[in-house]
């Protein structure tokens, strides 16, 4: 399967969606949509493409390390 290329534009789109659906789904939470979006927008500029994902995936094999 090839691999999708997204816009930023997209992306913090996609961003959005998937955070309301984690607070509709989880109503405990208290996530505020603007602050993640303001922590989201200088990351555009802060990491390359490439970089990024390495760094994402490093983040979440350490989540999974520590719930083991």
């Amino acid at each position: 399967m090839a691999r999708e290329l997204y816009n930023w534009e997209q992306l913090r789109s996609y961003c959005i969606i998937a955070l309301n659906n984690i607070k509709n789904k989880h109503k405990y939470l208290d996530l505020d949509v603007d602050e993640f979006l303001s922590e989201l927008d200088p990351l555009q500029t802060m990491y390359g493409k490439e970089g990024v994902i390495g760094l994402a995936n490093r983040y979440l094999k350490e989540k999974k390390r520590k719930r083991l």
